[in-house]
């Protein structure tokens, strides 16, 4: 895991035991994959573009919600619940989301070929 641990997953989620430390290690990557992939970054670009405190404080939060709901939900979501994820993960997360990446920017880089003013 990146920034999460597996001693904080277990007091964020009151877990008290051993047994399923590998399932909490695999949940709390993929929050924080799931995490990365929201904000359209890489886990290097954030270490360089975000401050430890946003790290520690919104992200930390946002990962040990989103590792929690997926151990406490473990099986898929059902079509009656849209949107199962706490909203509240995007409180956290959404300010720090990188809305176009630079090679789009840059490059104008879609399957149509370079957009150009008409």
């Amino acid at each position: 895991m990146k920034w999460l641990t597996k001693d904080w997953i277990k007091k964020h989620s009151r877990i008290d035991f051993d047994c399923e430390d590998e399932l909490l290690e695999l949940y709390g990557n993929a929050a924080e994959n799931g995490i990365l992939r929201l904000l359209n970054r890489s886990w290097e670009d954030v270490r360089e573009n975000l401050s430890d405190e946003d790290i520690n404080g919104s992200l930390m939060i946002a990962g040990l919600m989103l590792t929690e709901h997926l151990y406490t939900h473990r099986g898929p979501i059902e079509n009656v619940q849209p949107y199962q994820i706490p909203y509240n993960i995007d409180f956290y997360v959404k300010p720090f989301m990188r809305l176009a990446s630079n090679d789009y920017e840059q490059n104008n880089n879609n399957r149509y070929g370079k957009c150009k003013n008409l």
